[in-house]
């Protein structure tokens, strides 16, 4: 209340306002005085908690925060780091730009394994491998089923758990390469299995987005296919349907052979939220584990086949790519330094 105090304050000041008694407050909200563009300058200057904040205050301050467009220092954090990112920062943190480094509340020393649209997802792996969804901002706690540990994994979500209809969230086993998923009502993980197709032995899987709502899975031959999973997302028992997608690539580019037993490589799968395109980022190393260099490929549908084709992509544009083995990120540089999303 002192920052809603402060603001009236300097309100009263700037514009004559008086309360002459408490009825005229009941009777003419004090903040229906005040032109429409003013608070929206005000808006615009506050921190995200404090802009979330202010939706509680009465329906006329939540009906101008949700016709407003936050200003970029409001979006929520771009760049998540923990204890056991190479580089450290003690007891985790998230980068914005306003706040340019923000400490992560951990209880139970839980760990980000995924997020999306601002939401992290947390693996509280010492107590009772619990998984659950978490604002950072407003604190706000959505629990999925709980699993047996794993000490490497990596969870993608389609959607925001506020979305129940729209969300289920997939868990990519990184030691193993096994998959699994579960809806928000769901009581367990189910898990997904698929196989080679000369042989009955399961595919391990290196990286796994969703894009579109489906379910994109890459093994280390994401260059000859992918396999990709629909969901079902209504009630009953958890169900899915799988579809092995063939893609066609060109084996030399750029004078590179992408099989060249040089190199070693190491596939992410990158998707931008903004377009919906699907991208699959080839780290090369060389024997000694040292980066040579990167190769992005943009899926495209083949009409005349039915499949799918990877272009090179030499030219990002205004995108940037953010990979690690837990979360991949594509952003806009053209959105300007507030962040994204995600």
């Amino acid at each position: 209340m002192i920052m809603i105090s402060t603001i009236r304050s300097c309100l009263t000041s700037c514009f004559g306002y008086k309360q002459e008694d408490e009825d005229d407050v009941d009777n003419e909200m004090w903040t229906n005085q005040i032109p429409k563009d003013i608070l929206r300058f005000i808006l615009h200057r506050l921190p995200r908690p404090e802009y979330l904040q202010l939706r509680e205050v009465c329906p006329t301050w939540r009906t101008l925060i949700d016709t407003t467009s936050p200003a970029s220092h409001q979006l929520l954090p771009w760049l998540l780091l923990d204890s056991d990112h190479l580089f450290f920062l003690k007891d985790g943190c998230f980068v914005t730009d306003h706040r340019k480094i923000s400490t992560l509340v951990q209880s139970g020393r839980p760990r980000c394994v995924g997020s999306v649209q601002g939401w992290l997802i947390m693996h509280e792996y010492l107590d009772k491998n619990r998984y659950f969804f978490l604002n950072p901002i407003t604190g706000g706690v959505t629990m999925l089923p709980s699993s047996p540990c794993m000490q490497k994994e990596k969870v993608v979500a389609s959607s925001i758990p506020t979305r129940p209809e729209h969300c289920y969230v997939a868990s990519l086993n990184l030691l193993y390469g096994r998959l699994a998923f579960c809806r928000l009502e769901d009581k367990s993980w189910t898990p997904i299995e698929a196989f080679e197709s000369e042989s009955e032995n399961a595919l391990e899987f290196r990286d796994v987005e969703i894009a579109a709502g489906k379910l994109y899975a890459a093994t280390s031959s994401a260059l000859e296919f992918l396999m990709v999973f629909d969901i079902k997302l209504s009630g009953g028992v958890p169900s899915y349907t799988a579809e092995r997608l063939v893609v066609c690539y060109t084996d030399d580019v750029d004078g590179r052979t992408l099989t060249n037993r040089l190199y070693f490589p190491t596939w992410f799968l990158v998707k931008d939220s903004e377009s919906h395109e699907l991208f699959l980022l080839l780290r090369m190393a060389n024997v000694a584990q040292v980066t040579e260099g990167f190769q992005v490929l943009k899926l495209e549908e083949c009409n005349s086949s039915g499949g799918a084709r990877w272009v090179e992509i030499g030219d990002l544009g205004s995108r940037v790519f953010f990979v690690t083995m837990v979360n991949n990120k594509c952003i806009s540089s053209e959105r300007g330094d507030g962040g994204c999303d995600d």
